[in-house]
């Protein structure tokens, strides 16, 4: 079962530029804004996981491609560093 390998590498990298061209587009994007967008641009290729999406953009962040500002609340957004 599960997804084969080389198709979650080919999902890892769609994912990723999904983010980082919304990021680049954007500049500035609440979470609940990025999860919708990119959920939307993939949709046609593949079901993306909050799990998966999440995790790319800590991954993102690690690399420092974005960055997360805390907001009151909990409603953190992100910030294209690139």
């Amino acid at each position: 079962g599960g997804v084969p390998a080389d198709v979650s590498e080919d999902r890892k990298a769609v994912l990723q530029s999904v983010i980082v061209r919304i990021m680049k587009s954007r500049k500035e994007i609440s979470h609940q804004a990025l999860l919708a967008q990119v959920i939307e641009q993939v949709s046609s290729r593949f079901q993306a996981s909050m799990y998966d999406i999440k995790k790319h953009i800590d991954i993102l962040i690690d690399k420092e491609y974005m960055e997360r500002v805390p907001g009151e609340d909990q409603h953190a957004f992100y910030r294209y560093l690139a």
